[in-house]
Order: structure tokens, then C-alpha cells, then sequence
């Protein structure tokens, strides 16, 4: 009988101590210190360059109400209702962007086909802008990603597909769009999926650790994924409330067999 308690207690405490995270394991960025001045993130900011099969807004506008038609052919009595129904939605987005063809050109009414695939998106609008001046005059041009998301996975609140229309997104700000991580993921197992040209490159975080900062995958990039792993102990936290019923039967069935 007392080598049964005894075995009993030892696997309560086991399953009570595998349930347990320390502290450090919980905090984010534990090792910074009262005021202390971190580094200038951006610098570590990769510029994204343009890839087959990116999705771009592109909007040019000049003096001429005909030119502005032909690529807002939508375009309302106000500056701005043509482009909220053209690109307000995703679907609108699907129809009304530029997609990058497989040989990395996109074709635009009037100054016909560019080579954007290998640029900024900064360096597309000076290279679009330098177009446009040889037919439309005072032309200004704006180029903007519409393809921008992320995929957040593993143990978060709301997996799933995410847009971004920022200029830049942390994975800090990826996590949170996600409604941050479950009590069975792993802050210090953050894995980034990043694809390249030919392959995927993979990045592993610790959201615990101040030098995460320092990563190239602190600033995600187009069709990121992130995947926050489970805790090592996650199915025995899952089973620990069975396991305490189960033991909890077992010690009143004894009890009530030696009361017999």
C-alpha cells in the first residue's frame, strides 16, 4: 500500500513539475536590463527586391484626365474612390494589380512592358518613372507591394494568412497579428521560412534572448512563414488533468477494497 502511495506521488510530481515553465521561458527579451538602450533596429532591415509572381500596385498620375483613366479606368468624381474599389479587397487586388510574369516583366497600358524582377520597389518607381516621362508629361508615379503576407503557424491563438501594408514588419508584429502565442509554444523556438530565388533559407529565434534583435528575419519579408514550436511537454500537460483522475480512481477503489 505505501509503495503504491509512494509511486502515485512520484508521478503527480513528475507530471507537476514537466507543467511547469520557469520564468525565464516565459519573458520576452529577459536578459535587457532598466533602461538600456538598444541598438538602432533598421539598420539590420533587408531592402525586399521584386520576385516572379509579386503582385504590385502601380499608379500613375498626370495633368491629363484621359492618361489617368486608362490606368484608374474606375476612378470616380473623387481622387481616392477608384482605387478603394479597385484595391479595397483582395479579389480587387487579384484583378486590378500587376502580377510579375515569369520573365519578371510586368505590361502597362501605354509605356507597354518593364522588367521590374530584381529591383526595389524604389528602384521599380524611378525605373517606371523614367519610362513614363518618355510618353506622358509631368507623370508621377507611385509603386506599392499588394502581395505583402505572411503565414504565422504552430502554437499561436489564431494561425493563419496575414497582409501587411506597411513598408517593414517585425516578427513581433507577425505573432501579434496572430494574437500571440499559445501557453504550449516555445518563445525560445521561433522558426522563420524564408524563400529564395532557388530554395528556402531558415532562421531559428529566441524570443527570450535580447540578440534576436540582431536577426535578418527580426524584419519579415513577402510569403515569410513562422512557426512557433510546441513545448517539449506539451502532451503530458494536455493529459496531466487524465492522469490525476486516473490515479484519483485508482487510490479510491483500493481504499475502498481494503474497507471491504
Amino acid at each position: 500500500m505505501n509503495k503504491f502511495y509512494l509511486v502515485s506521488f512520484t508521478i503527480i510530481l513528475m507530471v507537476l513539475l514537466f507543467s511547469c515553465k520557469t520564468s525565464k521561458n516565459l519573458v520576452y527579451l529577459n536578459n535587457t536590463v532598466d533602461q538600456e538602450v538598444l541598438p538602432d533596429l533598421t539598420k539590420h532591415e533587408s531592402i525586399y527586391k521584386i520576385k516572379i509572381n509579386d503582385n504590385l500596385f502601380v499608379d500613375i498620375q498626370s495633368l491629363s484626365p484621359e492618361i489617368n483613366a486608362v490606368f484608374n479606368p474606375s476612378q470616380g468624381s473623387g481622387p481616392q474612390s477608384g482605387t478603394q474599389q479597385n484595391y479595397g479587397q483582395l479579389s480587387g487586388q487579384y484583378l486590378n494589380g500587376f502580377l510579375v510574369d515569369q520573365r519578371g516583366n510586368i505590361n502597362l497600358p501605354i509605356i507597354g512592358q518593364v522588367n521590374l524582377v530584381g529591383k526595389s520597389l524604389d528602384e521599380a518607381r524611378q525605373f517606371i518613372q523614367t519610362k513614363s516621362d518618355e510618353y506622358i508629361k509631368d507623370a508621377t508615379v507611385k509603386v506599392k507591394l499588394l502581395s505583402f503576407k505572411i503565414t504565422v503557424m504552430g502554437e499561436v491563438k489564431n494561425p493563419g494568412v496575414y497582409y501587411n501594408y506597411n513598408s517593414h514588419l517585425t516578427v513581433l508584429e507577425g505573432i501579434s497579428m496572430a494574437s500571440g502565442i499559445t501557453d504550449y509554444g516555445r518563445i525560445k523556438k521561433i522558426l522563420v521560412l524564408r524563400p529564395l530565388e532557388k530554395g528556402n533559407k531558415t532562421y531559428r529565434l529566441d524570443l527570450t534572448n535580447k540578440n534576436f534583435l540582431n536577426s535578418d528575419a527580426f524584419f519579415l519579408q513577402p510569403n515569410d512563414v513562422v512557426y512557433v514550436e510546441p513545448d517539449k511537454y506539451k502532451n503530458v500537460k494536455l493529459n496531466s488533468p487524465m492522469y490525476s483522475l486516473l490515479l484519483s480512481t485508482i487510490s479510491t477503489l483500493i481504499l475502498i477494497f481494503n474497507v471491504l
